[in-house]
């Protein structure tokens, strides 16, 4: 079952005031993720951030779009 699915399976059986502050907390903190990704560099392998890190950048749904998708790359390649 995708999420899309399980969306509309659960969100009728809500009352419409729970189901639209849902929506609402749901799109704020995809937005939140979406900007701490754009702007936290990537943490260095082995630190206590990375997982944090990989958490933000999966709700934000940054699939190596965003400017600092490379970082990594970029230090080696200019460095």
């Amino acid at each position: 079952m995708d999420w899309q699915s399980l969306l509309a399976s659960v969100l009728p059986m809500l009352p419409a005031q729970y189901a639209g502050n849902l929506v609402t907390v749901g799109t704020f903190l995809v937005a939140l993720c979406a900007l701490l990704a754009r702007f936290w560099p990537r943490p260095a392998d082995g630190s206590r951030w990375l997982k944090l890190y990989e958490l933000v950048n999966s709700v934000a749904q940054n699939k190596g779009h965003a400017a600092n998708a490379d970082d990594a790359a970029g230090k080696s390649a200019g460095g």
